[in-house]
């Protein structure tokens, strides 16, 4: 006899179903203590950078130290190219 597989009843495409990311909540903290769109496609201008402007999904490029202080810069990047949340003069969502 063959195990009998999960019916998921729901009304268009099936669902993805995906472990919760176990580090949502510290990027969260992260984001709301330093005021920035951590995982999400923004526009940023940098000063002291070879690129004045990137455009891309921000993420941490080395995680902070702990306890978190909104006075240390975080490493962070779009892409491959890195820089420091001290360079950001202004972002915005895309």
């Amino acid at each position: 006899m063959e195990a009998q597989e999960e019916f998921l009843f729901a009304d268009g495409p099936a669902p993805e179903l995906h472990l919760p990311d176990p580090l949502a909540d510290f990027y969260a903290e992260v984001a709301a203590k330093w005021e920035i769109p951590l995982g999400q496609p923004v526009h940023i201008a940098l000063r002291e950078h070879q690129f004045a402007d990137l455009q891309g999904r921000l993420e941490l490029s080395r995680a902070p130290d702990l306890p978190l202080d909104r006075r240390e810069a975080l490493a962070l990047r779009i892409g491959t190219i890195e820089f420091s949340s001290r360079q950001i003069v202004a972002w915005s969502l895309v």
